[in-house]
């Protein structure tokens, strides 16, 4: 009997021998997360052992990671520089193909990122490539304001969902986030141009436009956009409400009238109502702030002659009034120095003048900035207590308090 058991203990001993010979280094089992398996080396290659001393995945790897390390009961394993998945089996769930394997769940879902030559995909938690490698950079789920992620692929961008699909294939120059232009869409550019897509992927604004505004810009349901140098307007449904015809496009109320936007065309103004109907055509130099002091008008220019127009558009003085107040100098250069009073207003010096304009000039008190008319005889034609005086082309004057 002590001989057949001095068999078996020489038995055991010869077969450790034989294993220690055979490889460099021989871990304990469990070392590496699993009980079963102990990593073996051999000439700076890994492998694994069972207890039967068999060997269950073959010594041609570089490394071979603890299992569960990555967020899950598999070990990485590196073959030629890339790396892969063993499951708690042994058996090479995942080939070792890939430059990097992320972790699991680092980019908001339930599966890994893989980079391979460069380009990246995913692989689920079965080790099924979920998305393909593809594509130069992809974000994190749910990042722009959305459930999907943004992927690039050639310099260009689109989405895909949670499934791994392709709801938006990567055309576009630039996707924006849903939500930040004041409308549930994103903004796109592709070919230089930028239209919206919204939440299904569709392309409700065509990307046909060098630039579009914020929706609230100018009124709260629309967005201003630009083609060829000239703006319009689109409405929240993605209807074009004004063509691009306009030089320039003001916000609501700019000038005084809340109903009202200031347009520009052809290098003249006029005015616009929320409808997008054209309430004034442009057609003004000059359009001023519509001012309660003077019932509620606004003085418009054009060709140097000056009118003014109410709220509705209508025109109350017509553009036939010349303005004498553009230039002013001295009251008393005209007077030699007896000359101190112009009849009962008081010394010339209180006041300044304007150039004069036909027969008429006016004079303004240096300290309350009223205004009056003089003639070109100096006469006070009209006393210095307006706020605006013009002339018309009849000769006619007009004033205002």
């Amino acid at each position: 009997m002590k001989v057949l058991q001095a068999f078996f203990i020489l038995l055991a001993f010869t077969s450790y021998a034989q294993e220690d010979a055979k490889y460099d280094y021989i871990a304990s089992f469990g070392e590496h997360g699993n009980s079963s398996f102990a990593i073996v080396r051999k000439d700076s290659k890994y492998g694994l052992i069972d207890r039967q001393g068999k060997e269950v995945l073959p010594l041609e790897y570089e490394k071979i990671y603890a299992f569960g390390e990555a967020g899950l009961n598999w070990a990485k394993i590196q073959k030629d520089g890339r790396y892969g998945f063993l499951d708690r089996s042994g058996k090479v769930i995942v080939s070792p193909v890939y430059d990097r394997i992320y972790e699991f769940g680092d980019k908001n879902v339930n599966w890994a990122m893989v980079l391979s030559n460069g380009l990246y995909g995913f692989i689920d938690r079965s080790g099924q490539e979920i998305v393909p490698v593809i594509y130069t950079s992809i974000g994190s789920f749910g990042s722009s304001n959305v459930a999907w992620t943004k992927v690039e692929k050639n310099g260009l961008y689109g989405f895909i969902d949670r499934s791994g699909e392709e709801i938006i294939p990567p055309v576009y120059q630039r996707i924006g986030s849903f939500g930040s232009i004041g409308a549930d869409w994103a903004l796109v550019e592709k070919n230089g141009l930028k239209g919206f897509i919204d939440r299904t992927g569709n392309e409700v604004v065509p990307a046909e436009y060098s630039s579009v505004s914020s929706f609230g810009s100018i009124a709260s349901q629309w967005a201003r956009v630009e083609m060829n140098g000239l703006y319009g307007v689109i409405d929240r449904t993605g209807k074009e409400i004004i063509t691009p015809k306009y030089e320039r496009i003001y916000g609501f109320g700019t000038k005084g009238a809340s109903h009202l936007a200031l347009v520009k065309a052809n290098g003249r103004y006029g005015f616009i109502d929320k409808s997008g109907r054209e309430v004034v055509k442009p057609i003004y130099d000059r359009i001023s702030y519509f001012d309660r002091e003077n019932d509620n008008w606004a003085m418009v220019e054009r060709n140097g002659k000056f009118g003014f127009i109410d709220k509705e558009g209508k025109v109350v003085v017509p553009v036939a009034m010349a303005d004498l107040s553009n230039t002013f100098h001295e009251l008393s250069n005209h007077f030699s120095s007896s000359g101190t009073h112009i009849g009962e207003l008081g010394p010339v010096r209180r006041f300044w003048v304007s150039d004069f304009v036909g027969k008429y000039a006016l004079i303004k008190n240096k300290k309350t900035w009223k205004l009056g008319v003089i003639n070109s005889d100096f006469e006070v034609v009209v006393p210095v207590e307006y706020k605006k005086i013009m002339v018309d082309e009849k000769g006619k004057i007009h004033v205002w308090k």
